[in-house]
């Protein structure tokens, strides 16, 4: 059993320093929305599905874990959601439960500011879209042409719209 837990400890820590990790690419790829670095956006994006995929292992490992736990000490099982919670909550107050719930907290609070912060950029990338959107409608074509069939100017061009409305 102390194996397990030590395991256990081992893939939180894990999950823990990848949520920090993407707290970061999540810093850089706002970063690069705001300086209209598309090519280094890219990259963070790709480096976020990389530790995103790394992350999804690791939660699969967890549970594993944790089922594995609670089998070992006649725990009916729970929800994926709960069960390390259900886990703690049964098992004996230790140096390592200790650790274990510390850890469980802190990758909560990492992934909570991660879903805040996510929400957030999607709001700003909205918001940009929002002006880059309202910006291109303002400029409407000319309906009148410039140069003739033949590529010369035209002789006739219509004032500009302030100027006449100035006199």
């Amino acid at each position: 059993m102390m194996s397990t837990l030590t395991e256990l400890i081992a893939v939180l820590e894990e999950e823990v320093q990848v949520g920090e990790e993407l707290l970061l690419n999540l810093a850089a790829q706002k970063e690069a929305i705001l300086a209209w670095d598309s090519s280094a956006l890219l990259r963070h994006i790709e480096e976020k599905e990389l530790l995103v995929r790394r992350l999804g292992t690791m939660e699969q490992g967890r549970e594993e874990t944790v089922c594995r736990l609670l089998h070992a000490h006649g725990l009916p099982s729970y929800e994926k959601t709960s069960a390390l919670k259900a886990l703690l909550a049964q098992l004996p107050h230790t140096l390592q439960t200790a650790t274990l719930d510390h850890l469980q907290q802190r990758a909560w609070q990492i992934y909570s500011r991660l879903r805040a912060e996510e929400k957030y950029l999607t709001s700003l990338m909205g918001t940009l879209l929002g002006h880059i959107t309202e910006a291109l409608h303002s400029f409407t074509p000319s309906s009148f042409s410039l140069y003739g069939e033949k590529g010369t100017l035209t002789s006739s061009r219509p004032a500009p719209g302030l100027v006449q409305e100035k006199i």
